[in-house]
Parts: structure tokens; C-alpha cells; sequence
């Protein structure tokens, strides 16, 4: 069967429109965030994935821009619009389930009943993290999407990018993605 190529390559900033899917698990893992308050938050999150091996961020909502013409200057701090990560697909969509067509497994991050803990909790190898936004908390009609739902155990809340960055961190000691060669 011939593999389905998304039409973007890593590092592009695109819009898209509600279509038909258009990545499978080998985008995992990925993240989506809900209506994401603040663009450094969205940029922490691109760094994030490219030291932690994410591959795709989608966000909803139109607080954060990725055009470069905005003049509210709700937009990508500089850094992290630079080459350094360009190995990370960033989409602005609102519907982010219907992008993918394949195996994955939707993962709610958000301190819930019956949320299992992050140290005790077993990354599924084609997770998509979903984070609500800073000053709220996921949707219903995107919590219905997700198989599990996992909580960071912490005496406070977390800063949103801060919270991507233990999830990524944990899941790739916790798969043996990383060895002690690569951090030296």
C-alpha cells in the first residue's frame, strides 16, 4: 500500500481548512493545543518537540497568529521561527482529530478524576497530547476524542509549554528513546 504524504514538509507554517485526513501515526507523537493563549507558549511547544522528538503541533483558535502580517504581534517569537526547527510541522486548524487517519491514540493532558499520573503512566508509541489552553481547560467535544487521560502530578499548575515539555521528556525516557550517548 502506497504511504500518504501530507501535503506540507516538516517546518512549514500553514492554515488549512476542514479536509479529509491527512497524516497517520507516523506523525506521532503529536500535540494539540486548544485555543492557545500566548505565542510564546506555541513556541516553547515547537522547541519542545523538536528536542523531545515531536513531530507535529496543531492548534485551534485564532489568539495565536502565523502570519507574519499581523500587527497585534500575537505571533511566533523569532527564535522560534528559525531553522533549528524546522524538523516540526505547525499547523493552525480547527479541526485537529480530523487531520489524522491512522492509529493514534488521543491522550488528554489536564488534571481530571481517573486521570492516571505521568509517573506512573505508559506512553502509547502513536500518542497525540491534547492541552487546553492557559486560561482554561479542554472541550468537551475534544475530550470525546481521547482514549486516555493523563495528569502531572505537581503542587501547582504548570505553564502550558512547561507541561508539554515533562510529558515529552517522560515519554521518551520512559520508551528508552534516548541514551546516554545523545545527552553527553
Amino acid at each position: 500500500m502506497k504511504e500518504e504524504k501530507p501535503e506540507f514538509k516538516l517546518g512549514d507554517l500553514k492554515n488549512v481548512s476542514k479536509d479529509s485526513a491527512i497524516f497517520n501515526e507516523r506523525m506521532t507523537p503529536a500535540i494539540i493545543l486548544h485555543n492557545p493563549k500566548y505565542p510564546h507558549n506555541v513556541g516553547g511547544i515547537v522547541r519542545a518537540c523538536s528536542n523531545f522528538g515531536g513531530k507535529l503541533v496543531i492548534f485551534t483558535g485564532d489568539r495565536v497568529s502565523l502570519d507574519p502580517d499581523k500587527s497585534k504581534g500575537y505571533r511566533l517569537p523569532r527564535e522560534e521561527r528559525m531553522k533549528d526547527y524546522q524538523d516540526i510541522l505547525l499547523l493552525n486548524d480547527d479541526y485537529p482529530f480530523n487531520r489524522f487517519n491512522g492509529n493514534v491514540v488521543p491522550v488528554a493532558v489536564e488534571k481530571r478524576e481517573n486521570a492516571e499520573p505521568l509517573t506512573y503512566f505508559h506512553h502509547p508509541e502513536n500518542a497525540v497530547y491534547v492541552f487546553g489552553p492557559e486560561d482554561g481547560s479542554i472541550p468537551q467535544v475534544m475530550l470525546r476524542h481521547c482514549q486516555r487521560f493523563l495528569v502531572i502530578v505537581s503542587k501547582h499548575c504548570l505553564n502550558l509549554a512547561a507541561a508539554v515539555n515533562v510529558v515529552l521528556a517522560d515519554r521518551i525516557t520512559k520508551l528508552g528513546l534516548v541514551h546516554r550517548d545523545q545527552i553527553l
